[in-house]
C-alpha cells in the first residue's frame, strides 16, 4: 500500500503556478484598463448623441455587441454564455452611466 500522497498548503500551492498567475494577474489588469477605456468611450458616444438629439438605448446596436461576443466565443471552441453573460453586463452598466449623463447634458440643456 502506497502513503498517502500529501496536500501542500496554500502558500506551497501558490508557489506552482505563479509564472502562470502572474500572466493571468497581467491579463487581468489589461483586462480592467480596456474595460475603463470603453465605459470612457461609451460616454463621449452619449455626449454625441445627446447633442444630436439620439436616443441613448439602442437595442439593435446591443444585440450586434452580445452576438459578437457569442461568436467570437464560439469561433475559439469556448462556451458562448460565458463572453455573452460579460458583455451583457458591462452594455448594462454602460447603458446605466450613459442614461444618468444624457439625463444630466439634456437636463443642462432645458436651463
Amino acid at each position: 500500500m502506497t502513503a498517502p500522497r500529501r496536500v501542500p498548503d496554500e502558500a506551497e500551492a501558490a508557489k506552482v503556478p505563479g509564472p502562470l498567475r502572474d500572466r493571468l494577474d497581467d491579463l487581468d489588469r489589461r483586462l480592467l484598463d480596456l474595460v475603463v477605456g470603453r465605459m470612457e468611450l461609451c460616454l463621449d458616444i452619449a455626449r454625441s448623441k445627446a447633442g444630436h438629439g439620439i436616443p441613448m438605448m439602442q437595442p439593435s446596436r446591443v444585440g450586434l455587441v452580445v452576438g459578437r461576443a457569442r461568436a467570437h466565443a464560439a469561433a475559439h471552441g469556448l462556451p458562448e454564455h460565458c463572453p455573452g453573460e460579460l458583455f451583457e453586463l458591462i452594455v448594462a452598466g454602460t447603458c446605466a452611466q450613459e442614461g444618468m449623463l444624457m439625463a444630466e447634458l439634456n437636463g443642462a440643456d432645458d436651463r
